[in-house]
């Protein structure tokens, strides 16, 4: 979802849990791990960690230091920028700010993030066919201004509603396919339909 440059590089390093909700948060993991890629959780994003990542250094040539922290301050000025919006990488105030705060992973929301994570990855390990890294065996549709996402591998679908209103998703459900993880608990999932409520996202085993 995000690495150590997206965030660091940014000029005031937030992390995708400072610009996506919870919802949206929870859509985008499920994607990551149940992608047909090795997945990659970047520190505290298991828990969507609240504390930003900035770009912080730690030169003792002070020259350099200086040149690190007026250079960055002009890069992002072409971006609308001001200077004192700016971190300074030099200063120990940045890289203290980039902490986890560990204690909040027992807190909401960040709790309920986390056991998510920990849902999919043990799913991940439960179905060898979300490890299979065939793209030509992976199946993507979308609507863009109805804002609806579905991923299908094999027999395993991941059906995503970005809209801001709950809405049926086309998915290909039958009675026997079975609902394996959903990220909000209204998801409605019968013999014939998917039902999403907004910036949710459901994982299905169908026929």
């Amino acid at each position: 979802m995000q690495n150590h440059d997206q965030i660091g590089n940014r000029a005031k390093g937030e992390r995708s849990s400072q610009l996506l909700n919870p919802g949206r948060l929870k859509v985008a993991a499920a994607l990551v791990l149940t992608a047909p890629f090795v997945p990659m959780l970047f520190q505290g994003k298991e828990w969507g960690a609240s504390s930003p990542f900035l770009y912080f250094t730690d030169h003792e040539d002070l020259e350099l230091g200086h040149a690190i922290s007026e250079g960055r301050r002009r890069e992002f000025a072409a971006f609308g920028w001001k200077p004192e919006e700016l971190p300074d990488p030099q200063q120990r105030e940045t890289f203290e700010r980039s902490k986890l705060n560990w204690t909040e992973r027992y807190e909401e929301p960040y709790a309920s993030i986390l056991a998510w994570h920990k849902d999919l990855i043990k799913l991940r390990r439960e179905i060898p066919g979300l490890t299979n890294g065939r793209l030509d065996q992976v199946d993507v549709r979308f609507d863009e201004a109805a804002k609806w996402l579905i991923v299908q591998r094999g027999r395993i679908i991941v059906a995503c509603n970005l809209a801001e209103a709950a809405q049926p998703l086309p998915a290909t459900v039958n009675s026997e396919s079975s609902l394996l993880l959903a990220s909000d608990e209204k998801v409605e999932l019968s013999r014939s339909d998917l039902h999403l409520p907004p910036d949710s996202v459901a994982i299905i085993r169908t026929r």
